[in-house]
């Protein structure tokens, strides 16, 4: 009982210790600043890391070559990658030299005097035509959140007094004093190829500057309300679809009757012989469908008011949700729209949207238009029948003439059932491509703030993944300048030093 007792004190000690060790162990909150000195090609000359902590107990972890204690002359720990320090400073800041120099941007500067590659020393003092071009792409070696997370901004200056005609494409250019500031901006997860030019004279050159910093805009969309109009839009587009279908059946419904008429009028020609006998009942059905096509054409106004209406609300939607998006277009209007969207692919499905309400008013026009001919049709036919039914000599030529107007405006009908299937197919397109219109839009929105402020990944150490309580991580970057080189001054010889016996012969003139 005595050494199971004692067994078990034994391993209650070392599991206590082991909590301990482990306690003791755990990474302390920080910032981490990553100074690095660039090369003038853009590799890295020198990388260093400076560890910010509030004071106290300290644990840190990184692989060093070297660490230096920047507040306190406190020794600071090494123990592998374990880094510790008790401090009474309230804020501690220590430097450390990472084992490795690999940043998570691979920089790549070039040189070229008179279309000619040169190094960056070269050019001190030198005249002529320069370019510098930059590139920065994804370090595969280093990890891969930093590039994803963070943007860079590289800043180079350019004295106007040695340097002129500077042309700097998708620069932010400022004055600054004597000197031009050329900032570009790389948003996370992006590669970018910059390249300046300019007319030099005893170039010379401050150090171009690079910070990385994971960027927090504070950008919130609520897109509810507008994935809610634009449901409302995919609504009446499908009752704008559903409309047209039964608009389209109408008109198989009117054009097959119509071919039935013409039929109809074959045989009546066909049959002259006939004519005496059946010529007042013929006026008659000819009086009735005049009668009734002029009701008909009543309703043409009608027709053309609320395809206009649903033409009009259609762009007034539309030019109320390109305007919510601040995208700077003009107002949108059936004489416009097609100019203003064709110069932009990603509004074609806008483009789309409203070629469908400018053809389906278009359509009716020639709706109402073929009914008005079919009217106009129908009254000289009841001309024609009127008299028939008075002159039997002249029936034949009346027959003919009017066969002839029933094949035209059967002719146009189908035209018109033609063209108004096309649209149907057109609203049926909008209509499927329209349906899921707000779940896009939103997914849009969310890609866009993403591929500004990157994925929103939480921030991780740079030097060791052990660090797991990092609140902030930023890198500073700068290239060597280049500077002209000193000049030598003449150093004047020193007087010689001449004996008394030197100065006398020399008095003689035989020294």
């Amino acid at each position: 009982m005595k050494r199971i007792l004692s067994g078990l004190l034994i391993l209650g000690l070392l599991f206590a210790s082991g909590i301990s060790v482990l306690a003791s162990n755990a990474p302390s909150p920080k910032e981490e600043v990553i100074y690095g000195i660039l090369n003038l090609d853009g590799s890295v000359k020198d990388l260093y890391v400076v560890n910010i902590f509030a004071g106290g107990a300290i644990t840190d972890y990184g692989n060093y070559s070297d660490i230096r204690n920047m507040t306190t002359s406190e020794k600071l720990h090494q123990n592998g990658d374990l880094i510790t320090i008790d401090t009474a400073a309230e804020r501690l800041y220590y430097q450390g030299t990472p084992d490795t120099k690999e940043l998570p941007w691979d920089i790549a500067i070039k040189y070229f005097l008179d279309g000619k590659e040169t190094s960056g020393a070269e050019l001190a003092g030198k005249s002529g035509e320069l370019k510098i071009t930059i590139s920065v792409k994804q370090n595969d070696n280093s990890n891969s959140t930093f590039f994803e997370n963070y943007a860079l901004q590289f800043a180079l200056s350019l004295d106007n007094q040695l340097c002129s005609n500077i042309k700097a494409d998708n620069a932010t250019v400022a004055e600054a004093g004597s000197n031009k500031q050329l900032t570009y901006t790389v948003l996370p997860g992006n590669s970018i190829d910059i390249t300046v030019t300019a007319d030099v004279r005893n170039f010379k050159m401050d150090a171009i500057s690079v910070n990385g910093i994971k960027l927090s805009l504070g950008i919130t969309v609520d897109s509810g309300e507008f994935t809610k109009q634009i449901s409302e839009l995919a609504a009446a587009i499908k009752g704008l679809d559903d409309g047209a279908a039964e608009l389209l059946g109408g008109l198989n419904q009117l054009s097959g009757g119509m071919q039935r008429y013409i039929d109809g009028m074959k045989s009546f020609k066909d049959g002259l012989e006939e004519l005496a006998v059946g010529a007042n009942q013929l006026h008659a059905g000819a009086t009735a469908l005049k009668e009734g096509l002029s009701e008909l054409s009543k309703q043409n106004d009608s027709l053309i008011q609320g395809a206009l209406a649903i033409q009009h609300a259609t762009f007034a939607s539309v030019n109320a949700h390109l305007g919510s998006m601040d995208l700077g277009l003009p107002v949108l209007t059936p004489e416009n729209y097609g100019a203003v969207l064709s110069a932009i692919p990603d509004l074609d499905a806008v483009k789309q949207q409203l070629d469908g309400a400018v053809q389906f008013t278009q359509g009716l026009r020639g709706y109402t238009d073929g009914v008005a001919q079919l009217g106009q049709g129908a009254s000289s036919l009841a001309d024609g029948t009127s008299g028939l039914a008075s002159s039997s000599s002249v029936i034949v030529s009346s027959a003919n003439e009017l066969y002839s107007a029933g094949v035209e405006l059967n002719q146009g009908i189908k035209k018109l059932r033609d063209g108004l299937a096309s649209y149907q197919g057109g609203t049926a397109r909008l209509r499927q491509g329209t349906s899921s219109l707000d779940s896009e839009i939103s997914d849009q929105i969310d890609e866009m703030l993403g591929s500004i402020s990157g994925k929103n990944a939480k921030v991780v150490s740079f030097v060791s993944d052990k660090n797991t309580n990092v609140s902030a991580v930023q890198f500073v970057l700068k290239t060597d300048s280049i500077n002209l080189p000193k000049v030598q001054k003449a150093i004047a010889p020193k007087p010689v030093q001449l004996s008394f016996w030197q100065k006398l012969l020399q008095l003689f003139g035989l020294w």
